[in-house]
């Protein structure tokens, strides 16, 4: 395993809604599925929980390819690139 994706998989470690994965190409991808979470008795915005975790993976020095176009990427069922932050 790679180290991104080692990475990119203990900065969501906690997070039941994503898949994370390689196709063996050293490139390491991101699901999300935001319909599958849900706070107490009310269903959470599906934009908060992509932005959560676009988050983490910031905590850890991660980032999404292309910005801003992967959160809407990523809320219609898309996979994105997982990168490292730019130095």
């Amino acid at each position: 395993m790679n180290s991104l994706i080692y990475e990119a998989r203990m900065a969501l470690r906690d997070v039941m809604e994503v898949n994370i994965y390689s196709q063996g190409n050293d490139k390491v991808y991101l699901t999300v599925f935001p319909e599958l979470v849900w706070e107490g008795t009310e269903k959470t915005q599906p934009e908060k929980v992509v932005q959560n975790v676009i988050g983490r993976l910031h905590d850890m020095d991660l980032d999404v390819a292309d910005g801003d176009v992967s959160v809407r990427t990523l809320l219609d069922a898309g996979a994105v690139e997982i990168v490292r932050k730019a130095a």
